[in-house]
């Protein structure tokens, strides 16, 4: 007990006649420890944020009918759909092709409101005081959604779980005062033109039907564009399927517009294309398709890209930071022959000296570590912040389609490490700076007294 009260004696002592010396320990381990938490704390959030990207819904391909172009005697063009529909059977089909997670069939159609004002567009008439509408299972998937364009600020996205609900814009609810949880009666209409002016075209029996308003979005790219009231962004109504059918714009599992697929993996995109381009139940000279997704191989190579640097980083700052200290506590210790000397020559035990040896090293350790992870979670927030800026992401996971709500997912989210982790790289740490000690203080404690004396003399 005393002889080990003794060795801590005596490194305190050392540590506090030599502060010089201690402080520059102090300060290499403080950096080193800084910069080993920080990349391995943004290693592993670059890991997982591609395998969140890659586990949400991150990539798709939609299926549509054709359309063509006719030119006009005056050169003038005109789309035109073929009117080929898209029905269950062949999404049954599609479906069978590989891992697809969701499908999200779309029809389109107009809608205008009992005692609902809509935005005044070019040529605004009450005959065409009407919106767009989009039906379809999950409006999370919508693309300008998930393009970032439209994002829901009040509410919940519609699901396929949900009937007669519609989403409006901001503007739209503020010009008549709506919130979520309201009800609005629309009121069927399709939109055509008459010598320039913009009417409402429904031939057939007027239909109504009560939708909730099941959530609010906000316009983040706007449209500046000059266009008809139906054509205009605050007007777009989000809705599910069923509001069109009961206004008659659409049959029951018959789809006007494209069907998404959203495949569970992005790297198997390529092959399920494929093998739904050899359905032969389908007419590809009527219909098309293409992928999308939404940038995941450029996003994953770069995070790929950035890992890789992190981890070469690791590397040589691990390599070279061990062969520093390795180099100041073995010329530091050189230095110390004398005091080696005497405490061999009064019958101290060689364990004992490397003990101090390593205790003063330890101890100054120890406070570095406390400083460094105390400097590394400002440098991983503000490194973070920068490197993967760039990818901050929009996941769409199960929980968001199931249930129409997300949380806003931020990168500040990804950059805690955990203190398992962080106790692991300082439990290295301290393995580097015992071995450190024990290769510096070797070519001392071989010698015996009487050389170390006569090397002294």
């Amino acid at each position: 007990m005393n002889r080990q009260m003794d060795y801590k004696r005596r490194a305190g002592l050392y540590l506090l006649r030599k502060k010089g010396k201690a402080i520059s320990i102090f300060l290499l381990v403080t950096v080193v420890s800084t910069f080993l938490i920080s990349c391995f704390a943004l290693l592993d959030a670059s890991e997982n944020l591609a395998s969140d990207i890659r586990k949400s819904i991150g990539a798709a391909f939609y299926v549509r009918a054709s359309t063509g172009v006719v030119t006009d005697e005056n050169g003038e063009m005109t789309v035109t759909e073929n009117h080929i529909r898209i029905t269950e059977e062949e999404i049954r089909q599609i479906l069978a092709c590989g891992d697809i997670s969701y499908y999200n069939p779309i029809n389109y159609g107009y809608a205008k409101g009992e005692q609902l004002t809509f935005i005044p567009g070019e040529k605004h008439t009450e005959e065409n005081n009407m919106g767009q509408v989009t039906g379809l299972n999950f409006s999370a998937l919508e693309a300008a959604f998930t393009a970032e364009q439209l994002s829901l600020t009040e509410g919940k996205h519609i699901t396929k779980s949900d009937s007669c609900s519609v989403l409006i814009s901001s503007m739209l609810a503020a010009a008549n005062n709506l919130s979520v949880g309201d009800k609005i009666t629309l009121q069927s209409s399709e939109l055509g033109e008459i010598d320039g002016n913009y009417i409402d075209v429904w031939s057939g029996k007027k239909r109504q039907v009560e939708a909730t308003v099941v959530g609010i979005y906000d316009i983040l790219v706007p449209d500046g564009n000059v266009t008809a009231t139906p054509g205009r962004q605050e007007n777009h109504i989000y809705a599910s399927l069923d509001v069109l059918t009961e206004l008659g714009a659409s049959k029951p599992s018959v789809y006007t517009g494209e069907v998404d697929f959203y495949v569970t993996d992005p790297d198997t995109l390529g092959g399920i294309v494929s093998k739904v381009q050899q359905i032969a139940g389908i007419d590809w000279k009527t219909h098309f398709i293409r992928s999308n997704d939404f940038q995941y191989s450029q996003i994953a190579d770069s995070l790929a890209s950035l890992g890789d640097l992190i981890k070469i980083l690791l590397a040589c700052v691990s390599a070279v930071s061990a062969a520093v200290l390795t180099l100041i506590l073995t010329l530091r210790i050189r230095g110390r022959i004398q005091e080696a000397g005497v405490l061999l020559a009064i019958g101290t035990p060689k364990n004992e000296i490397i003990k101090q040896f390593l205790f003063e090293v330890l101890a100054v350790s120890i406070a570095a570590f406390l400083l460094s992870y105390a400097i590394s979670l400002v440098v991983i927030n503000q490194l973070g912040t920068i490197l993967l800026a760039d990818f901050n992401p929009n996941l769409i996971t199960d929980a968001v389609l199931q249930n129409g709500v997300s949380d806003a997912v931020e990168i500040g989210s990804y950059l805690d490490l955990g203190i398992g982790k962080t106790l692991l790289i300082y439990a290295c740490q301290f393995v580097v700076v015992t071995i450190s000690v024990i290769l510096s203080s070797a070519s001392i404690l071989m010698l015996k007294p009487r050389e170390i004396l006569t090397t002294m003399s």
